[in-house]
């Protein structure tokens, strides 16, 4: 019996923290990071200060768990996408692609995921959860990868621009909005991808079309 509220006490307190979290992105989206306040946070979630201090350990904490969460829809996207493709290439664009649907391209979620990063630089508890779903997001990759069975530094030296480049067409894309340059850019990171795959695999080499999806 105690085990059975504990249990049920843990998930209402991981409910808690997510409708939290969920309200830090609304309060973000509208006002930047700048306008984040304990207070703005619980009047936006409709509950008292006394849930979030009882939920959380400061305002860090809060919005370590908003890019958790914000992170946690781009992989499930990701994850997604992958159920449908029937290829290893085929696995790694829709990978690739699915961070780019249309809900991630609004203005509110690329608002949101520039405030973050900028706040990974000055507090210590959002930047290692950045460290942290980076690597999950670049380990997830390499793993998709590995069909190819291309040299792990080969692979390794690939991803590494590969990730940096998506940064870039992130932050491009908020600064711009321009889909044909978006498109452009997916196109170049998947052929770069494609060509750690062996000639005449259908994912480098002749007869592949290049244009995005």
């Amino acid at each position: 019996m105690a085990g059975d509220r504990a249990v049920k006490t843990g998930a209402r307190r991981g409910e808690r923290r997510a409708q939290i979290a969920r309200a830090a992105l609304a309060v973000m989206a509208r006002g930047g990071v700048a306008r984040l306040t304990a207070r703005s946070v619980v009047a936006e979630a409709g509950l008292s200060l006394g849930h979030l201090t009882y939920n959380f350990a400061g305002m860090d904490d809060v919005l370590s768990e908003a890019y958790r969460l914000l992170s946690a829809d781009l992989a499930e996207a990701g994850e997604a996408a992958l159920a449908a493709a029937d290829s290893a290439e085929a696995r790694v664009s829709a990978f690739l692609r699915a961070g780019f649907a249309a809900p991630f391209l609004t203005p509110d979620h690329l608002r949101l995921r520039l405030d973050l990063w900028s706040a990974a630089r000055w507090h210590g508890g959002i930047a290692a959860t950045e460290r942290d779903l980076y690597d999950r997001y670049r380990d997830r990759l390499t793993g998709l990868l590995a069909p190819f069975g291309a040299p792990p530094d080969r692979v390794a030296a690939v991803v590494d621009v590969v990730m940096a480049a998506l940064d870039g067409l992130w932050l491009d894309h908020a600064r711009r909005g321009d889909a044909a340059a978006l498109a452009r850019g997916l196109a170049e990171c998947e052929a770069l991808l494609f060509s750690l795959a062996p000639e005449g695999s259908g994912g480098h080499g002749e007869g592949r079309d290049p244009s995005p999806r």
